[in-house]
């Protein structure tokens, strides 16, 4: 790893493994960059393991400490990846361990990359796998712009599930990396949601159909239409779907989810869980109720 310096034009570049114990003063923050180095190394290494080639962290990972690197937003720019050239870390953005986050952030894209799945990802996909890397540090970032808004919304969620969650960095990196774009990454929420609280989306399709294309394409289509939704919407729209009658035409089955999602876009204020009730209804068995008498 290259720490470069840059300040009146000109520039020096130090290997941060050999730099000691020295401490570098950027902006309002102190960086040790030889630790900073011996912790960025053990943590791609436990993440990664074998599948991190020789020479990533030596030639395509930078720190770069500019002059007067005061008051910069901690939002913009922290870092960068270029397939050609790898990745770049701005210090002075973030505090220590928030730049080793950032550098991990950067650092899955060259991951990604070299999977071969990059390039045919889209930009959710992408920032989603580096958003699930930098956590491996401890930072944990929200975000008002697309993609980084649904790739965080869809990484936290996935967290937050005892199934998904309990699994191994490796584990996870290979469930995602296979994937391409954002209804994927939002049908994997569903797929753990379901299997972690046994709320029966997978039984319930194989007593509606044994095509499995059919089966693929209801599973894609609940995925888009939850794509933007809390765990607790997606539970209540699969909890709907799982007491639809056996009898109900794919055809019917679209419609509700098109009704669904058509009146959620257009009255953005009303009770989501009422327009999914209202849409469901006449095709969902209604519960059994135990009648009181007396």
């Amino acid at each position: 790893m290259q720490l470069l310096f840059r300040s009146g034009g000109q520039r020096m570049a130090v290997d941060m493994e050999r730099a000691g114990e020295q401490t570098l003063n950027v902006g309002e923050y102190s960086y040790r960059p030889t630790q900073m180095a011996r912790k960025l190394r053990r943590l791609a290494h436990h993440m990664w393991g074998s599948d991190l080639a020789p020479g990533i962290l030596e030639q395509r990972l930078t720190f770069e400490a500019l002059d007067g690197g005061t008051g910069m937003s901690p939002w913009g720019d922290s870092g960068s990846f270029s397939p050609t050239s790898g990745s770049v870390v701005s210090l002075g953005r973030w505090d220590e361990k928030g730049s080793i986050g950032i550098a991990l952030h950067e650092l899955a894209h060259e991951m990604h990359m070299r999977s071969g799945g990059y390039d045919n990802s889209d930009g959710v996909l992408r920032e989603a796998l580096s958003l699930l890397a930098e956590r491996e540090s401890g930072l944990n970032r929200t975000f008002e712009r697309e993609p980084y808004y649904t790739a965080s919304n869809l990484i936290s969620q996935l967290c937050e599930i005892s199934a998904f969650a309990r699994q191994s960095f490796a584990k996870r990196w290979a469930e995602i990396v296979t994937l391409n774009n954002d209804v994927s990454l939002s049908d994997l929420v569903n797929f753990y949601l379901d299997r972690s609280e046994r709320l029966g989306m997978n039984r319930w399709l194989k007593r509606y159909s044994d095509n499995l294309e059919l089966r693929d394409a209801v599973l894609n289509h609940i995925a888009a239409v939850t794509l933007r939704y809390s765990l607790n919407y997606r539970r209540y729209f699969i909890e709907r779907v799982v007491r639809c009658n056996n009898e109900i035409a794919p055809e019917q089955l679209n419609y509700v989810f098109e009704s669904i999602a058509t009146l959620d876009r257009r009255y953005p204020s009303d009770d989501l869980e009422q327009i999914i009730d209202v849409c469901f209804a006449p095709h969902t068995r209604q519960r059994r109720r135990l009648l009181a008498f007396g």
